[in-house]
């Protein structure tokens, strides 16, 4: 008997796509996060429970690993599964996201749930029931293993005036949950409106690639949710280039607190360029021919392909 259960299951919406024409990485996250209320309820945890100012169900890491392209008209289906539950108030769970049609996985999501006070700041362990609960569902997930260490990783204490400012804005209500509080989804727009004006920073014209015939796309992402993001709340990001191999480039953006200057999120993320007709990637070099004078194609060819 499987150990996942079916948590999520919908179409890819023609609105949900970017201009590469795959599903857009927020709209990856949101359907992960509907399918984690969905195991959540499982575990006890109706929204009757969560709404208002009580205690609350919140992510502090996400890994999410995007292996194959979903476009507008497929369909799919989420199962998630229970790694690990500890009395402190921490769950592990991990998400697999299938092409319904095909059968081939698509995205691997692994998430951290933290039960908090209602300050939203101060872990609590979880209600006895809750816990019984997913105890009793944890386990090994042989059709869900674990993905290995990302490559590259974020600076603990990183000097944020030598990063690019790539996002200023604020938190729209709409955005946010019943409890003011913004899902996974609302930071991974903003990160997504961020790598544009990073390209711009690393000299790489999106229209100019788009006309030659390449797109780009993430692969992994690494997230911290370090505090909460708020409704009203007015945030910077800046972003920077890790590294660079041969076809793989590694990025990294910080969600900041614009009067506080304190890190509200972090993301690192492994990303390529892909042929938009073979829907194969390329070589970085490949992809910037003309690009003169790119940190990321001059990274790439001192590095002499190295991943």
């Amino acid at each position: 008997m499987s150990a996942l259960f079916v948590t999520g299951r919908g179409a890819i919406n023609a609105w949900e796509c970017d201009q590469w024409g795959h599903l857009n990485v927020q709209f990856y996250l949101a359907k992960a996060s509907d399918a984690q209320a969905v195991h959540a309820a499982r575990l006890g945890l109706v929204p009757s429970r969560l709404r208002g100012t009580g205690p609350c169900l919140m992510p502090v890491a996400d890994r999410t690993l995007f292996k194959r392209e979903l476009r507008a008209g497929d369909i799919y289906a989420i199962r998630t599964g229970i790694r690990a539950a500890a009395a402190g108030g921490t769950l592990d769970i991990a998400s697999r996201m299938f092409n319904q049609d095909t059968g081939v996985e698509s995205a691997a999501f692994e998430t951290r749930l933290r039960w908090m006070a209602p300050d939203r700041h101060t872990a609590l362990p979880w209600p006895d029931d809750v816990l019984a609960a997913a105890v009793a569902l944890a386990g090994e997930l042989p059709e869900a293993p674990p993905p290995p260490p990302m490559a590259q990783t974020a600076a603990s204490a990183p000097d944020l005036g030598s990063l690019a400012l790539t996002y200023r804005g604020s938190v729209e209500t709409w955005e946010c949950g019943a409890d003011g509080i913004a899902p996974p989804r609302a930071h991974i727009a903003r990160f997504n409106d961020a790598i544009t004006h990073l390209f711009r920073v690393l000299k790489i014209d999106r229209a100019c690639l788009f006309q030659r015939g390449f797109g780009s796309a993430a692969l992994d992402y690494d997230i911290a949710y370090l505090r909460p993001m708020r409704a009203g709340q007015c945030v910077d990001i800046r972003s920077g280039l890790l590294a660079a191999g041969e076809k793989i480039f590694h990025v990294v953006h910080y969600v900041v607190d614009s009067v506080s200057g304190e890190i509200i999120t972090s993301i690192v993320v492994t990303a390529l360029f892909f042929d938009l007709t073979a829907r194969k990637s390329v070589a970085i070099r490949q992809a910037l021919a003309g690009g003169v004078g790119s940190p990321l194609a001059v990274m790439a060819a001192q590095r002499g392909g190295a991943a």
